[in-house]
């Protein structure tokens, strides 16, 4: 007999994209507990197997959480779009025998156009596998779809997810500036535009801040996919980076046209 529960999400979008139909497996190496995420239209269906939900309901309700923003991440950087997750509802089901199938009906319409490319499914399925795998390159992920989600805040993911990248991978400042392009004299005023009486990262006297600026949700944030990139490139040699003009699509697909709708 087994446990499981069933976790609904609503995969938002702004400007009305759809998710591409995805399928996609998952064990935790760590507990062996095992994952299918089933997405498509604007819902996703996760269920987790293997532990009775007795011991850590709530614990199971937050990782549900954890990873659909792994969906979310891999839809921004294989270049679907940014999607927001709602919870909607779970499903729970105790002390099921016997095999368990299930089928999720998802609304999606007979075609999706471009985003039902067998191209972009592949993408978001290399991204989420990238993401399970290498927690480090998964956190700097999420503060790029972060710096996206909050544009008036954008400088603050964007520094943190240079750092997550510098530290959890024992590289220096040169080498973030390397992987996203620029010289040193532009990180130094990243830094600095972090750092200093902008009301980014630390308070100030006066309790002024930065508004939301092009650079910071744009430019900036295709520098932390660049360095993504250069991340994944150095624990999967055979992996080609994205271009600059991928790059640049991506973050165009999902930036928000208004910061300030």
């Amino acid at each position: 007999m087994t446990d499981f529960a069933v976790n609904v999400f609503r995969l938002a979008n702004q400007r009305g994209y759809l998710v591409p139909p995805l399928n996609i497996y998952y064990a935790e190496q760590d507990t062996g507990l095992q994952w299918r995420l089933t997405c498509g239209g604007t819902r996703a269906y996760l269920v987790r197997f293997g532990q009775s939900l007795d011991e850590d309901l709530d614990e199971q309700a937050a990782d549900s959480h954890f990873m659909v923003q792994r969906i979310t991440s891999s839809l921004l950087l294989g270049g679907v779009g940014l999607f927001q997750a709602e919870a909607m509802g779970r499903v729970i089901f105790k002390d099921v025998k016997g095999l368990v199938t299930w089928t999720a009906h998802l609304d999606c319409p007979p075609a999706l156009g471009e985003e039902e490319s067998s191209d972009v499914v592949d993408r978001v399925h290399e991204w989420c596998s990238v993401l399970c795998r290498h927690s480090v390159i998964r956190r700097a992920a999420d503060d790029a779809h972060a710096a996206l989600t909050q544009p008036h805040e954008a400088i603050v993911f964007v520094y943190r997810g240079l750092e997550w990248l510098k530290e959890g991978q024992g590289i220096e400042w040169e080498d973030i500036a390397r992987d996203t392009g620029v010289s040193m004299s532009e990180i130094r005023d990243l830094k600095k535009t972090a750092n200093y009486q902008t009301g980014a990262r630390h308070a100030t006297k006066d309790g002024t801040k930065m508004r939301a600026i092009a650079v910071n949700y744009g430019t900036w944030v295709c520098g932390l996919i660049d360095a993504i990139n250069a991340a994944r490139a150095r624990v999967e040699p055979d992996f080609e980076p994205m271009t600059a003009d991928q790059v640049a699509d991506a973050v165009m697909r999902a930036a928000p046209t208004v910061p300030y709708p």
